[in-house]
């Protein structure tokens, strides 16, 4: 069986007011290695991912990867909810 992570993220004040949760989707997936398998859904204005690496990639490169592609200028205004502690 695969290996999956949730991603959740949501507006955090920073970018301008009624951002839509479907825009930061696309922003996200796009910043996403073309091979992996992704699942949006749009939960209460945040963004729900559930992403399907290939095979071996570790959680340390997972986390990494979300934390560079939030750090892009274009989701500026949202932030990771459910990050590892």
């Amino acid at each position: 069986m695969p290996t999956t992570y949730h991603l959740v993220v949501a507006p955090d004040g920073r970018g301008p007011e009624g951002a839509a949760p479907e825009l930061a989707a696309v922003r996200l997936i796009s910043l996403l290695p073309p091979d992996w398998g992704y699942a949006p859904r749009y939960p209460d204005g945040t963004v729900s991912l559930v992403l399907t690496p290939p095979p071996g990639t570790t959680d340390a490169c997972a986390h990494a990867l979300f934390g560079r592609a939030l750090a892009d200028p274009g989701l500026r205004g949202w932030s990771w909810v459910n990050g590892p502690a």
